[in-house]
């Protein structure tokens, strides 16, 4: 990992720690003092790429530091799902 990327992932980690949601692209650029968001967009792409961040689809700020994805691996997929079925009639 780069300094540049290793910087970026400190950042989004500890803007997602205090508010529960991922930085724009636009507070990350003004965290590092940058002027473009190009490299911001390269480097959150190739953080997912590499699996420090993870894409979570259809949400605005679609991405998490990988360390606070929750491990669903030992929850039974029938409990899974039972999730899945009450989600789907709640939201149609």
């Amino acid at each position: 990992m780069t300094p540049e990327m290793r910087r970026t992932l400190t950042v989004i980690q500890e803007y997602h720690a205090a508010h529960g949601v991922a930085p724009t692209f636009r507070e990350i650029m003004k965290a590092l003092d940058l002027k473009s968001k190009a490299p911001i967009h390269r480097r959150v792409h190739a953080l997912i790429d590499r699996g420090y961040l993870v894409k979570l689809p259809g949400r605005d700020r679609a991405y998490v530091p990988a360390s606070t994805v929750p491990d669903l691996t030992s929850v039974p997929a029938d409990a899974l799902r039972a999730e899945l079925a009450k989600r789907e009639r709640r939201h149609g």
